[in-house]
């Protein structure tokens, strides 16, 4: 079960201390601030705290200067858990995993972490996990929801899990879904063109080649494909002929297939369809392994036919500034050297701006060496292929740490954690050049910004669709950019995609979304309009799919009624059912993490036995004819624990047929202490009735009348005088 931390921000605005008080209220307009923190510890998870910032050192730039190369500002508040893994929710909220923190004492303990940071008021929802996502892949469903694949079985030495999760926006929980083949540890996860996500890679877990454990010490490469669709899973695994590294940068191509453009200095090419590589399309220009550069996918635009061309920047344990691009439309596609940034950058961080501009940011000259931190930030534009300065960062970003595009326009920074057990918690937001303009007293002043007024929530492939905006003859370019997902140096859903449009006299855009998934696949994404000056709007989420009108299923849990717990070996009654506003629901998906059995398809399977100690989120997604799942299915938390207390059903058995409009039921107790016991008794979830007093044994009469027939889950508690508690729960049949 979730602890929750919530870290409130009291107070207004916060000025950030170098910047002029103008600069300060536009950046403050999107990000208020607090100046204090306050906690609320859940149980059992360790207190993070996070505090106001004590003289925060001056960022080395001029109010002048961000007409120029933007501005950077530091957050008068901390980041509470260490920032390894961060995505962009469609709430608008950012989502942290960070597991055990590289912290091997949290692993051993248990305590594994994530957060939900709110841009708009400060606050970071603190929550624990049920096992250690540290180092995990992240991607996002066509449905908003992130799937959260592999992370940490053990530390030292590494070894993968193969379980995954999807963390829910709407709950912002998490909920444990079918697991792989085997562990990934340092996976990649890709969208496919049919919203499949695709996992490679990763060190796999103990024992995977079948060695001796003690032989197996480091891990070994999983280099098996493994693709998951919500409702059927995983598919089966389609190894790769080669062995990748840890984090392979990975891409998704307009013709479907998958670009791999690195860190080692072979390309290759997956083809999703056959299931088939394409080994050493080309070779970088440079010699050596990029590790700890990045990999960009440039701005896919309709003008151009969509042409694919992917940019890889520094790496290596000695850095280099160099940079290259592969144009991916060639007939024969070659690596070739572009301008080198300003500073050699080795876990650096690579974030593509609305404008389609590429910022360069963080990393070092030598790896993991504060010492010879990169903090001056670099711009590229893909049009002339020229650098321009983007500012000086105050902190020094390294190992674990994440930029990622706002939708204000706006880049959060955050994380460095080459030491384990410590971390970078200062948070900074760099807000580019675009955002700023001179006035006619030579002012430094918020540029004007373009708005939009309303578009549709749901978009279809190739459909026109309309931006209200009062400044439809003043946009230059509209563009939909693909919510981000940074860890170690790569962004595993950046992706920005053109639209073609015509304005009107009424104030609207009539734009063409994408062609098909291949260029844009299924999902949220951030709609931005450019005007004439280059200036971005706010942007707006719209969900892009295969079916824009059809209408989900709603599911619902109608057995259990509430979260249970229950004793090794019991076993739950589930039954659910759904609706569909526009259609049938063709198809359920149960799922029983650690459950027996473990899945089932139809809406009501019945009774479902749980022996292993701990807590079970069941879930049931609903699907319907289309395709369309539920975006938010429904769970039940089941957590089976050792009783302190034997609570026992003495009538009727487990598994019964009971009849009549009265069932007499009695309870019996052992291992009580004082001189009281308190009884309840309920019948799927529902209470019937709750009895206080000496004795050791309890009875109580369910009324069947308004119960239907067949199974039902009697469900009971007891709680001593001093304060142990009891369950028991079993299941009969009514006739």
């Amino acid at each position: 079960m979730n602890n929750e931390i919530r870290i409130f921000g009291r107070g207004s605005h916060r000025q950030l201390s170098v910047l002029s008080k103008l600069c300060c209220a536009a950046l403050a307009l999107a990000f208020p601030v607090s100046s204090l923190i306050a906690h609320e510890p859940g149980e059992g998870l360790r207190q993070k705290q996070s505090t106001a910032l004590r003289n925060p050192p001056p960022a080395p730039q001029t109010a002048a200067s961000a007409v120029t190369d933007g501005l950077w500002s530091t957050l008068p508040y901390l980041m509470p858990i260490n920032p390894i893994h961060c995505s962009l929710l469609h709430s608008g909220k950012v989502l942290i995993v960070s597991g055990s923190e590289n912290n091997p004492p949290e692993h051993d303990a248990g305590q594994y972490y994530a957060a939900v940071w709110d841009p708009s008021s400060g606050v970071f929802n603190v929550q624990n996990l049920l096992w250690d996502l540290f180092c995990n892949g992240m991607a996002a469903l066509p449905d908003g929801r992130f799937l959260v694949v592999g992370g940490s079985m053990a530390v030292a030495p590494p070894f993968g899990d193969f379980r995954a999760t999807v963390f829910d926006p709407a709950t912002e929980k998490f909920t444990q879904v079918e697991s792989m083949a085997h562990g990934r540890w340092y996976a990649t996860v890709t969208e496919l063109s049919d919203g499949g996500l695709m996992a490679f890679s990763g060190l796999a877990e103990q024992g995977y080649t079948g060695r001796p454990l003690a032989e197996d010490m480091r891990g070994v490469h999983n280099k098996d494909v493994e693709i998951y669709h919500i409702g059927t899973g995983w598919s089966p695994e389609y190894e790769a002929p080669w062995i990748p590294p840890l984090y392979p940068h990975l891409h998704l191509l307009p013709n479907g297939n998958v670009f791999y453009s690195g860190e080692t200095i072979s390309s290759n090419i997956f083809n999703p369809f056959n299931q088939t590589w394409t080994l050493n399309v080309a070779k970088t220009v440079y010699t050596k392994p990029r590790v700890g550069g990045s990999s960009v996918l440039l701005p896919l635009r309709p003008e151009n036919g969509y042409v694919p061309k992917v940019m890889i920047l520094g790496g290596d344990h000695i850095a280099t500034a160099t940079t290259e691009v592969i144009d991916l439309s060639a007939t024969t596609p070659a690596w070739r050297m572009l301008a080198p940034m300003s500073r050699p950058r080795a876990r650096m961080n690579a974030v593509i701006l609305p404008t389609g501009k590429v910022l360069a940011l963080g990393g070092s000259s030598i790896d993991e060496d504060p010492n010879t931190a990169s903090l001056a930030a670099d711009l590229f534009d893909p049009v002339t292929e020229s650098w321009a300065s983007a500012g000086v960062a105050v902190y020094p970003r390294l190992y674990h740490s994440c930029g990622l595009l706002l939708p204000d326009a706006t880049v959060w920074v955050v994380g460095s954690n080459p030491v384990k057990g410590t971390y970078e918690k200062n948070i900074e937001v760099y807000s580019p050049a675009y955002l700023f303009t001179v006035d006619g007293n030579g002012n430094v002043i918020p540029a004007v910004r373009p708005t939009i007024s309303s578009v549709p929530a749901e978009v279809g492939y190739g459909s026109s669709f309309a931006i209200a905006t009062p400044d439809a003859f003043s946009i230059s370019s509209a563009i939909l950019v693909r919510p981000g997902s940074p860890s170690h140096s790569f962004d595993f859903e950046q992706r920005l995609v053109g639209l073609s449009f015509i304005a009107s006299d009424s104030g609207t855009l009539t734009a063409t979304a994408p062609p098909n998934g291949s260029i844009a696949p299924p999902g949220y994404y951030m709609l931005f309009l450019i005007n004439q000056a280059g200036v971005p709007s706010m942007a707006k989420f719209i969900h892009l799919g295969f079916n824009p009108t059809d209408l989900p299923p709603k599911g619902s849990i109608t057995s259990p009624a509430a979260d249970m717990i229950i004793q090794p070996g019991q076993s739950v009654s589930f039954a659910g059912s759904a609706t569909d506003p526009d259609g049938p629901v063709a198809s359920y998906s149960w799922i029983f993490p650690d459950g027996i059995p473990a899945s089932s398809s139809v809406p009501s399977p019945g009774l479902v036995s749980f022996t292993a100690v701990g807590t079970h989120v069941v879930s049931l997604t609903a699907i319907d004819g289309l395709g369309v799942n539920d975006p938010s299915p429904p769970t039940r938390t089941i957590t089976v624990q050792l009783a302190s207390l034997q609570l026992i059903f003495t009538a009727p058995a487990d598994g019964a047929i009971v009849s009549g409009r009265k069932v007499s039921v009695s309870l019996s107790v052992s291992g009580t202490t004082g001189a009281s016991n308190t009884f309840t008794f309920s019948v799927d979830g529902n209470l019937i009735g709750s009895k206080t007093g000496k004795p050791t044994v309890a009875s109580f009469i369910w009324s069947t009348t308004g119960y239907a027939k067949g199974p039902h889950t009697l469900s009971a508690t007891v709680k001593d005088a001093g304060g142990n508690t009891g369950t028991a729960s079993e299941s009969v049949t009514l006739q």
